[in-house]
């Protein structure tokens, strides 16, 4: 799998006030580990592909569930009201290493989904990651069929990113419908 350009963050939503703060809603566990003064954060499109455009952060403060960002150089609402609905990102080389037993969710892409036990067997491969309210589910493609697996702890034992599988323990039934 190719390391990815950029990580994404969050969401600029709008800007906040007159003085160029802006409204952004994180896309990541670990908000006041990534929105803190002096980082700096690339501009997507609304395609996620980079603008070309950095912004760095002057002051950050949290807001409710989302986090108000003043940018460098931005003492108005204009320059923020530009960037409106743009995603921010990192680079891979600005995130922290990952833990072990951590992962990103762009990586469960790809990797191959097997059940737990002494039967153990393939079930497919994840094609999609869906956000439901719920919890993360995963669109596995079987030989067959294809499978919707919610990614919860009760079922999934292990995920192994070196040899790119996920073990599961699916109750009865779950890979039948």
């Amino acid at each position: 799998m190719d390391r990815p350009t950029h990580l994404v963050v969050g969401l600029l939503k709008k800007p906040h006030g007159i003085k160029g703060e802006a409204l952004i809603f994180p896309v990541t566990d670990e908000p006041e580990a990534v929105f803190r003064m002096g980082r700096s954060l690339l501009v997507l499109d609304r395609d996620g592909v980079p603008t070309g455009q950095d912004v760095v952060i002057a002051r950050v403060r949290p807001f409710h569930r989302a986090w108000l960002l003043h940018f460098a150089g931005f003492e108005t609402r204009e320059p923020v009201d530009g960037l409106r609905e743009r995603y921010l990102a990192l680079r891979p080389e600005d995130v922290r290493e990952l833990k072990p037993g951590e992962f990103y969710h762009h990586e469960l892409v790809g990797m191959v989904v097997e059940t737990d036990g002494p039967d153990r067997s393939d079930v497919g491969t994840v094609t999609e990651l869906i956000e439901a309210p719920q919890g993360l589910l995963l669109t596995v493609k079987g030989p067959e069929k294809e499978h919707l697996i919610p990614f919860a702890p009760w079922l999934v034992r292990r995920v192994d990113r070196s040899s790119r599988r996920i073990t599961i323990a699916p109750p009865p039934g779950l890979l039948e419908v």
